[in-house]
């Protein structure tokens, strides 16, 4: 992703979250379509849930849906490209920079959790309800398993480089994974949030992960510092 896109991507973002400020009846159609299809996703799952009775939550007919969505399949996928490319937009560069893997993880888990917690939608029916068992939705899948694969990446490099104790890089993703998803359930939609929330979320993984937990101060230290700058 160029960096004009990757703009692009993080002022879409802050465009969509900017929603939560206003009453939903004043929210553009399509997101009022994303916003109700997530929670049926996650009541229901993907395959459960129905266009029509998605357009009946948001208000509109379900021909009206269709000028936005094509199929349920394309909401999922406005879903999907909200949230996962958003992700991987961070990822990418973080990967690169180089430094100290451990800081990098910090900066990844308060990330992650900030954009959870400021998403209008409810997110976890993407990753937690076989989605990406879909066949529609390989291509996803192939997206979605780099983006792990740069998480489970980042672990092995803060265990070889002595940060980390000898844990295990899958079974540390998906610590971050459940930490993130019960972060959604517990915040629910519409519910205001802590502002310190990604930060605590951050210090409780990492203090986990860490060989000398002592060091956590300075790893926060200087990875608010890398965002401060950014």
């Amino acid at each position: 992703m160029g960096r004009a896109s990757a703009d692009d991507a993080s002022d879409e973002r802050a465009r969509i979250h900017a929603l939560r400020e206003l009453p939903v009846d004043q929210w553009p159609t399509r997101e009022r379509i994303l916003r109700e299809a997530s929670r049926f996703f996650a009541a229901r799952g993907y395959v459960g849930a129905t266009t029509r009775e998605i357009a009946a939550a948001v208000g509109i007919r379900q021909p009206s849906l269709y000028n936005h969505f094509a199929s349920k399949q394309e909401i999922a996928e406005g879903l999907l490209d909200y949230d996962l490319r958003a992700g991987l937009a961070f990822m990418a560069p973080l990967v690169a920079e180089g430094g100290s893997a451990a800081v990098r993880i910090y900066r990844y888990i308060r990330w992650e959790i900030a954009h959870c917690l400021e998403s209008p939608f409810d997110l976890r029916a993407l990753y937690s309800t076989g989605l990406f068992d879909q066949p529609e939705f390989a291509r996803w899948r192939v997206l979605l398993d780099g983006y792990e694969g740069s998480i489970r990446d980042l672990v092995r490099l803060a265990v070889a480089d002595g940060e980390f104790i000898d844990i295990d890089p899958e079974f540390a993703r998906m610590a971050i994974d459940a930490l993130v998803m019960e972060t959604i359930r517990a915040n629910g939609l519409d519910q205001a949030y802590s502002a310190d929330q990604p930060e605590r979320a951050a210090d409780f993984l990492l203090r986990a992960m860490l060989r000398e937990p002592g060091e956590l101060a300075a790893i926060r230290v200087r990875a608010l510092a890398v965002e401060a700058v950014g």
